[in-house]
């Protein structure tokens, strides 16, 4: 693709002055200004509800500020609409999805601008394009396939393509890279420094500080809804970002604990599963240990941990859960599972872990629900239940009736662990159970991981993020392309060794 030249203006691409929106019992913003000059990627860093979300929201005209100045190319707008907003060429990539699911990869690609030839779709110049815009990002994606069909990282990689296939002039970016691996990111770091060069401004938000620092020009960090510093990249460490993030130091060395040792009861089993991508992979937990799978998207690691979890029955291979006396049984399916005590927590929490216009206490009840043996389960006992687990869960909520949909990422997925650690679950499995949560809540989910594990739990943690299962594993297996090619511990797990056993031959 080639990519249009804009002409750089006087002006910066997005002024924002002193924008302040409140919520409902929430001051979300505070008076926050920056500037986002032209040809510049300008990040925003922050914990999960430091307000980052709300500002790029109103920045595109997805919500309204209660007060504050909005300039766009040095244009003021009054309560700009997203309509409006686009049409001055701000495109935006939001964590929640913006597909039609039932429309093919062409169709979401080219949203809103489909060619037309005589008053028709040009169905033939459309897939073109749309393989074209596909191809810039090297993503190898059948163009013709349904939306629904597609993995999370596809997903992502999909709504990259869109935002610029557009000639745009302002591109916000919130957390791009959540589900991609690292093969994946050198091709949008490519054309992130291509819009660059051709004058295009990019709005980055990340929580992957590596990648602030890879790519960004100007930094704001936002704490509690307000600006708490602010300048050029060059200017921050980052150590001093998470500083300025937390308001406090944050330590982020692995903690050394022992596993469940060698005479440790199995309580998880893989053998010789085979299904899509997989080929002959074996893994086992034991009672006490965590056992971390990793390799780049496609390895087929989202797809061991649904055959794991009972969701998926393998071709060939089995499953195999310990129950409470020790003896193995084969997994029947997810229903079985849940009896014999698995716990899955899906990548996608938002379409595929939560209810997400329900409470706290709906969702963190959810599990005494899914494993049939409460028939009856009256609102009582869902507040009861919910009240005891939320504090051991570590769910920062202003009370249990707060919509679980309004959190941040880092509190809806601890209210998901929250809801197995309710039912007692022996073996947890995590798809991703990371992704989009900032610093300080990342390193608190690993406490929590460590917590069950020396509480007598099997815990499988299924990653592309080689950094996390350094952190938090005993145990790490590297797949590629469907199999295990090595295995490390995890007190030896550097990223550059994970990375070169998932390159060797």
């Amino acid at each position: 693709m080639t990519l249009p030249t804009v002409v750089v203006p006087e002006t910066a691409a997005l002024v924002l002055e002193d924008i302040t929106k409140s919520f409902p019992g929430v001051l979300a913003l505070q008076g926050v200004s920056l500037t986002v000059r032209a040809g510049t990627v300008h990040a925003v860093c922050g914990e999960n509800g430091a307000g980052k979300s709300t500002l790029i929201k109103i920045a595109t005209g997805a919500q309204h500020a209660d007060g504050g100045i909005i300039r766009i190319g040095g244009e003021v707008l009054d309560r700009p609409n997203r309509r409006q907003v686009q049409a001055r060429g701000v495109r935006a990539i939001f964590q929640e999805r913006q597909i039609a699911p039932d429309l093919s990869v062409t169709e979401n690609v080219l949203l809103d601008r489909l060619p037309t030839r005589f008053g028709r779709v040009d169905w033939r110049r459309a897939k073109r394009m749309a393989a074209a815009r596909l191809a810039e990002l090297d993503i190898d994606i059948d163009i013709n396939a349904p939306v629904r069909s597609l993995s999370v990282a596809q997903l992502q990689m999909m709504e990259i393509a869109r935002a610029i296939s557009f000639e745009a002039r302002l591109i916000v970016m919130d957390e791009p890279t959540a589900s991609l691996s690292r093969h994946e990111l050198d091709p949008l770091f490519a054309v992130i420094n291509r819009l660059r060069d051709a004058g295009v401004a990019i709005l980055f938000i990340s929580h992957h500080l590596d990648e602030v620092f890879a790519v960004a020009d100007d930094v704001t960090v936002m704490r509690d809804g307000a600006v708490v510093a602010q300048g050029p990249a060059t200017d921050f460490t980052t150590a001093s970002v998470v500083q300025a993030m937390f308001g406090r130091s944050v330590d982020t060395r692995r903690v050394h604990r022992s596993s469940g040792g060698a005479d440790a009861t199995l309580l998880l089993t893989v053998s010789g599963v085979s299904s899509g991508r997989l080929d002959d992979v074996s893994v086992s937990v034991a009672a006490g240990e965590i056992v971390a799978v990793t390799g780049g998207v496609g390895a087929g690691v989202s797809e061991l941990a649904q055959i794991a979890s009972g969701g998926v029955t393998p071709i060939a291979g089995s499953v195999s859960v310990a129950d409470a006396d020790g003896r193995m049984h084969k997994v029947r399916g997810r229903r079985h599972a849940l009896t014999l005590g698995v716990a899955f927590l899906p990548a996608d929490r938002k379409r595929q872990g939560l209810l997400l216009d329900k409470s706290v206490a709906d969702n963190i009840a959810l599990g005494l629900q899914a494993n049939g043996r409460t028939p009856f389960f009256p609102p009582s006992r869902v507040r009861r239940v919910a009240a005891a687990l939320v504090p051991r869960a570590n769910v920062r909520s202003a009370d249990i009736d707060v919509v679980v949909g309004t959190l941040s990422g880092g509190n809806q997925q601890k209210v998901m662990i929250g809801r197995w650690t309710g039912v007692d679950s022996r073996v947890l499995i995590f798809d991703e159970p990371t992704a989009g949560i900032d610093i300080a809540s990342k390193f608190e989910i690993y406490a929590e991981l460590r917590r069950l594990a020396d509480l007598g739990a099997a815990v499988l943690i299924c990653s592309t993020d080689f950094q996390e299962v350094g952190q938090v594993a005993d145990r790490v297996l590297v797949m590629r392309s469907g199999r295990v090619v090595g295995e490390v511990s995890g007190a030896e797990a550097t990223e550059h060794q994970l990375l070169e056993m998932e390159m060797s031959l």
